[in-house]
């Protein structure tokens, strides 16, 4: 059983890596990285509690469908944990700040001074910046990955 489950869960992470690896460095790369293989660890995790569950109750014996039933409550109590704990936000105010502040410093056209205050949407997980320029209005929108998007207002 053991050996079902470590050959899943390497080769889903195996051919998980061939996205990571296509994508490399990029802006998109670096935002999507963790999430394909946090997708494929959960689907190595799956399919390794299926088959190591399938295998004992076909041809095992009273420990290993035992234990096979363990490893399936155990996996799915995982894979619960890690659904769970990525629906969370991890968005910090300090990171947010920096990311629209780096933003507006890079631009010569507009003031550091015409930045507003951040405002926190926990439930799409981003935060908000107002400028207020003399020629320009629009809202920064800082996501929990650091990508930036405008809003005109």
């Amino acid at each position: 059983m053991k050996k079902i489950a470590l050959k899943w869960i390497l080769i889903s992470l195996g051919v998980g890596m061939i996205p990571v690896v296509l994508l490399g460095a990029s802006p998109g790369g670096v935002a999507l990285s963790p999430l394909i293989l946090f997708f494929f660890l959960i689907l190595g995790l799956a399919g390794a509690t299926v088959h190591a569950n399938i295998y004992a109750y076909r041809k095992g014996a009273k420990k290993e469908k035992i234990q096979s039933s363990v490893f399936a409550g155990i996996s799915f109590l995982i894979i619960g944990l890690l659904v769970y704990n990525e629906s969370q936000c991890d968005l910090k105010q300090e990171y947010a700040t920096e990311r629209a502040s780096d933003y507006v410093r890079s631009k010569s056209d507009l003031d550091m001074n015409s930045l507003g205050e951040p405002v926190f949407d926990l439930d799409n997980c981003v935060c908000i910046f107002e400028y207020s320029g003399q020629a320009k209005k629009f809202e920064i929108i800082v996501t929990e990955y650091g990508e930036l998007h405008f809003s005109p207002h």
